[in-house]
């Protein structure tokens, strides 16, 4: 719960509170909102790339991409063995790295449209429509996993050019317990098998 507090905090309210400096410089309130969420994007940049120098967090990102490349080699097609899934991107469209960024960006132009004369009114409104930008950035996700082609691929890479701080490449042990998780949770042999319609799994 406070982990929750603070990301709201830090993420939604301080950049909120930093504009409402440029009150006194600039009249257009869209123009505003559009610089509070650069001020936004930039903060979660800087505390992925500060966290990311931590020990126990590099071991998580390095986990993360043990993750990806399970998942990408079960999509590709190949069996999952230590050796397939080592040659495997640790780059995916649906990462929740990419999710989060996607949240931040259509953020940007949601809050450009809401306005509201009182200060606090303007920063609860914003609170309450992160579940329904969190639902749009939901689906932008889910349209990055089920196409590829320009437009998907453009959307898209703000998020994968930031999963380099929160994907790592992983040793052979994760590999092992990644390859372990996701055989005690997903059939990947049925749906290689319903995908490529291959039994040479």
């Amino acid at each position: 719960m406070l982990s929750f507090v603070l990301a709201l905090g830090i993420f939604f309210a301080l950049p909120y509170f930093i504009s409402l400096g440029l009150n006194k410089f600039v009249s257009s309130q869209p123009l505003i909102a559009f610089v509070e969420g650069i001020i936004r994007i930039t903060i979660f940049i800087i505390y992925i790339m500060v966290i990311s120098r931590m020990e126990d967090i590099k071991r998580t990102f390095m986990y993360h991409g043990a993750e990806h490349k399970c998942i990408n080699c079960v999509e590709s097609g190949k069996p999952l063995t230590v050796e397939n899934v080592r040659i495997s991107t640790r780059f995916h469209k649906r990462c929740g790295t990419s999710f989060i960024f996607i949240v931040f960006i259509i953020s940007v132009f949601v809050f450009m449209f809401i306005s509201f004369d009182n200060t606090w009114i303007k920063l609860i409104a914003r609170l309450l429509l992160i579940p329904v930008i969190a639902g749009i950035s939901y689906e932008f996700i889910r349209l990055a996993g089920r196409y590829d082609n320009g437009f998907v691929n453009i959307i898209s890479a703000p998020g994968l050019w930031l999963q380099k701080l929160t994907v790592m490449e992983p040793d052979d042990d994760m590999i092992e317990v990644g390859i372990a998780s996701v055989e005690a949770i997903f059939d990947w042999k049925g749906f290689q098998k319903k995908e490529f319609g291959s039994d040479d799994v």
